[in-house]
């Protein structure tokens, strides 16, 4: 058992935010409104300001962690997502705890996107199956980790381009925090800073839930010493989301149709050391478990609303891994695949500010499995 500490908060917490004009309710996405928000007016309105929801994550490696979220929600300008500042705490039956701050800002009709974090944890884990060679192993780590990314518009057809960096003495899955994800498990850490560049391309419909369009990411992280890690190595991302609603099966008791999601995901790494590797992060999976130099993912969500409230999921998807392991074999994906399937329920909190859970339960290959309370969809 361990902890698994999970910041998906800051991509999902914006569902809370009031959704502009025009717009449907859910999701969880940084947002590129058409439209605009009513101002609040009353004192019922400016508490729909703050979002409080609890956390869940549980697997057999890792045990239970249970948390909560606090965020408060405010739109800078009348035509821009609400922006957010938010706290996050976690405690696990391994008597660790993790927290974090952060902010999401978007300004000029979100023309202008800034994301900072700040996190912090101390971890007890404890391993039956450690990265799969069958060895019980337990560890005891302080963490540390900072991140910022900032995206400015290059042209009203959705093109972004701009900038990030993080510095962590945890590599492992730190630099996914920008995808609103750290997860820390118990490898030996060491300190590495990153900078790099991102180009997006999107044409979602909306940000929160998207029922039409794509999200196309490219970003990568150069380590450097030169910036006070303790190795120079590179990792790069690409990320494409597709969406489509399903308005045949739409029903008039959700007014919301069904939808699609697709996600290709794949994250390469070059020169880098062990704890810079890439990890499966398909749901079921727990990070940092499976390592090797590169890795990718096809993943399908789909969303049944029941009601309008009310409402299943289930997905389903394939990772691989390729290029050298943790042992320096060379490994491919014929040999190396790791299925993930799974069901759960969502449940509209608050429609005016689009505030969902998900409830899943998700199975991998082996004893590989996992329960999630999830602030929001996946992806």
């Amino acid at each position: 058992m361990g902890l698994l500490v999970l910041f998906s908060f800051f991509s999902a917490a914006l569902s809370a935010a009031p959704v502009p004009t025009g717009s449907p309710p859910e999701g969880m996405q940084p947002e590129d409104a058409d439209g605009t928000v009513e101002a609040k007016s009353s004192k019922s309105d400016e508490q729909k300001s703050w979002l409080i929801t609890p956390t869940l994550a549980a697997d057999p490696k890792l045990g239970t962690n249970l948390g909560g979220v606090i965020a408060y929600l405010k739109q800078l300008d009348s035509e821009s997502t609400p922006s957010m500042l938010g706290l996050s705490v976690s405690y696990s039956d391994t008597d660790s705890i993790s927290g974090g701050i952060g902010a999401q800002l978007y300004w000029r009709a979100d023309s202008r996107r800034l994301t900072m974090l700040l996190g912090g944890a101390q971890i007890n884990n404890e391993y039956d199956d450690f990265l799969g060679t069958g060895q019980a192993v337990e560890t005891q780590d302080t963490v540390h980790t900072m991140g910022f990314r900032y995206l400015h518009q290059l042209h009203k057809a959705g093109w972004f381009a701009g900038i990030q960096g993080v510095s962590t003495n945890y590599a492992v899955g730190a630099d996914g925090l920008m995808d609103g994800m750290l997860n820390l498990v118990g490898l030996s850490g060491f300190d590495a800073t990153g900078l790099g560049l991102v180009l997006q391309h999107d044409t979602m419909d909306q940000q929160r839930t998207p029922e039409s369009g794509h999200l196309l990411t490219f970003h990568n992280f150069a380590y450097r010493e030169t910036f006070g890690g303790e190795s120079s190595f590179d990792v790069g991302f690409a990320d494409l989301r597709w969406y489509r609603a399903i308005d045949r099966l739409s029903s008039g008791r959700s007014n919301r149709p069904p939808v699609l999601a697709l996600q290709i995901k794949g994250r390469f790494t070059s020169d880098a050391p062990l704890s810079g590797y890439s990890s499966v992060s398909l749901p079921g999976y727990t990070m940092g478990n499976y390592l090797s130099q590169h890795f990718t993912h096809f993943l399908v969500d789909g969303r049944f609303p029941l009601s309008r409230k009310l409402g299943l999921v289930a997905f389903g998807g394939v990772g691989c891994q390729f290029g050298d392991d943790i042992t320096g074999r060379d490994i491919d994906c014929e040999d190396n695949t790791y299925p993930s399937v799974g069901v759960g329920v969502s449940y509209v909190l608050d429609e005016a500010a689009s505030i969902l859970i998900r409830l899943e339960l998700a199975k991998g290959k082996s004893d590989n499995e996992a329960i999630y309370l999830r602030f929001g969809h996946s992806f």
